[in-house]
């Protein structure tokens, strides 16, 4: 990325406003696992059977010429966690998300930073002609911001950017995720 006919010589250090970049083809190096597995926990048991599953994610990227940089908007490492159990017609899966604190940011795009947060989800299903489901979230940070969604903007004078409306900032809050939320549905078919 390039400075654009917009910015000016302070863009190019500017770390708390928002910055503006012309698209230019950059080498970049990135590099990443994934690794996944399940297995059965219970068969046959009297509350019914349990699986135990996971995902762990990593991925990391640099640019490879020009200004070395973090690649943006990369997810920083992250796990899944959940357990199953099929009962009769009921399915519940109870899942815990576990998110790193992104550090490993764009700075030339001033990217920001997002700390560390967990969040657990707890689902119940049936399927069939009369199927229900039932989904519950819960995080256990009292402000989740995403690390992969880039900035919010719904706030303050977005424009002309980096100005601020009685105190509230135009730029350096990241995209707030969702609190504690409930999903209920009934199918029924005739």
């Amino acid at each position: 990325m390039t400075t654009g006919t917009f910015c000016n010589a302070a863009n190019l250090t500017a770390t708390d406003q928002f910055v503006f970049l012309t698209f230019t083809n950059q080498d970049a190096q990135l590099y990443g696992v994934d690794v996944s597995g399940h297995f059965p926990v219970a068969r046959n048991t009297g509350f019914g059977s349990f699986t135990a599953n996971g995902l762990l994610s990593y991925a990391r990227g640099k640019t490879a010429s020009g200004v070395e940089d973090d690649l943006y908007n990369i997810m920083p490492l992250n796990a899944k966690l959940s357990l199953t159990q099929i009962h009769k017609r009921w399915t519940n899966v109870a899942e815990v998300h576990l998110v790193d604190a992104k550090s490993d940011v764009s700075d030339i795009r001033n990217e920001i930073e997002t700390p560390g947060y967990a969040c657990c989800i707890c689902a119940a299903a049936t399927p069939g002609k009369g199927a229900a489901r039932l989904r519950h979230r819960e995080r256990f940070r009292p402000s989740l911001l995403l690390p992969a969604r880039g900035a919010y903007v719904g706030q303050g004078i977005t424009m002309p950017p980096n100005q601020t409306l009685a105190g509230v900032p135009a730029w350096g809050t990241a995209v707030p995720g969702i609190g504690r939320s409930i999903y209920a549905g009934l199918n029924v078919q005739f």
